[in-house]
């Protein structure tokens, strides 16, 4: 029960108890916990072909993902990967910079003085809107927007409610709960099918990452429809959730931290000089990207995830058996004290080119690594800097006097149904 209330507690305290890399029993398994950078370099580096994702992860995520690559594994995962990685080339996606600013712009432009806003809920429909026009070049409408967020927090609800379950409900079961998923993934499929029938009738690519994927062939073809919306509903979730909270989370530690704020307006107003970001400008505003690294580590989104070893194995003297699975949680490494001084201090400029190269191979992974890291990585560290410098830029930073959100620990780390408010307070221009 501890772990389910408060599950990223519960990994750094047990760490510290136990040590980098420990063994925990539940029900007839062995559990693995590791912290280690060394033995997590080996899990996702050295060893990445012998570890995939858990079987209770594919059958919770199959019904909504399909064999989308966060849950697929071994050669389907290669080639699907192979396929999709062109699409997150890097003049691509900086070429989604400029629509990241104007839909801040217009989010803040819906904002008036004085009034409260949840900052969670703000982001969230923020980084939706800017997954569906940069990696799909749609610009959703109101009804559109609302009927994807419904939907994933349907699909979310119940996966989380699954999740906690010793026995998940199998998808077949005729439950309410399985027919409102159903429903909810049906319209979401809709969408998808819309944009889809847009592609092939236009027969063109307009450069945005479904285009891509629909015309991007191999020596066994074009990926089919059903690959299509498998990768598509990966997007559409990973794309833009744990950006939305990792967002969040550091809006709550600026606001915690008023003179890290301070810092990056300093260099905002040197850099930019009044003018909005561009993403030319990234190369020269080290301090922000220091202060979304120190976030990343502090309050990661993605605060753990799990592998499941294919055979029996040694890592760095740790003895794995086929079948077991480990868990890495990024929440316990980012606090670990033998590589992070003041661990719980929010300290961005901890983050210079000479402390990343001292810090040993696997000891920070907020994307995880190897050939399985995060292909959205590039994009989601542009999206979170331009976003994140809009808003300093035009807005003060802050959460009610006295406000602690939650820390709920479910598909990703958010701040629960309280949410994150602040009093919107515009700066002077």
């Amino acid at each position: 029960m501890e772990m389910i209330q408060d599950r990223s507690g519960f990994l750094v305290e047990k760490h510290e108890e136990h040590g980098d890399v420990f063994v925990s029993r539940a029900l007839v398994r062995d559990l693995m916990f590791v912290r280690d950078p060394a033995v997590v370099y080996g899990i996702n580096v050295t060893h990445w072909a012998d570890f995939h994702k858990p079987d209770y992860i594919k059958t919770m995520w199959k019904p909504f993902l399909g064999n989308g690559l966060v849950p697929n594994d071994g050669e389907s995962w290669k080639r699907q990967h192979k396929l999709i990685l062109p699409g997150f080339h890097k003049k691509r996606v900086d070429a989604y910079a400029s629509t990241m600013v104007d839909f801040t712009e217009r989010m803040l432009d819906r904002w008036r003085e004085g009034e409260r806003r949840d900052i969670r809920l703000e982001l969230n429909a923020l980084a939706l809107e800017l997954v569906a026009s940069t990696l799909f070049d749609i610009d959703i409408g109101k009804e559109d927007s609302k009927t994807i967020r419904e939907a994933i927090g349907d699909v979310s609800e119940i996966l989380v409610e699954d999740a906690d379950k010793m026995v998940p409900r199998p998808d077949w079961w005729p439950t309410a709960d399985n027919r409102r998923k159903k429903r909810a993934i049906a319209k979401i499929e809709d969408i998808i099918r819309r944009v889809h029938q847009e592609r092939l009738t236009n027969r063109r690519d307009r450069g945005d990452l479904f285009s891509h994927m629909v015309f991007v062939e191999d020596e066994q073809g074009r990926m089919s429809d059903r690959q299509l919306r498998d990768e598509a509903m990966t997007l559409i979730f990973a794309g833009h959730e744990t950006t939305a909270h990792a967002l969040t989370w550091t809006w709550y530690l600026l606001a915690k931290n008023p003179d890290e704020v301070t810092k990056m307006r300093e260099e905002l107003d040197r850099v930019l000089r009044g003018r909005r970001i561009d993403v030319a400008d990234l190369s020269n505003l080290p301090y922000l990207e220091m202060v979304v690294k120190e976030s990343l580590r502090l309050l990661p989104s993605v605060w753990a995830y799990a592998r499941q070893a294919q055979r029996d194995l040694v890592i760095e003297g740790y003895e794995i058996k086929e079948g077991q699975t480990i868990t890495i949680s990024h929440i316990a490494m980012g606090r670990n004290p033998k590589y992070y001084d003041e661990p719980d201090a929010f300290r961005p400029e901890r983050w210079t080119r000479d402390f990343e190269r001292s810090l040993p191979r696997g000891a920070y992974t907020p994307f995880a690594g190897g050939p399985r890291v995060c292909l959205g990585k590039q994009f989601a560290m542009m999206e979170m800097r331009m976003i994140l410098a809009t808003l300093v830029q035009r807005v003060e930073v802050t959460v009610p006097d006295g406000f602690e959100p939650d820390f709920v620990t479910e598909l990703s780390m958010h701040p629960g149904e309280r949410g994150m408010p602040t009093h919107v307070a515009f700066r002077p221009v």
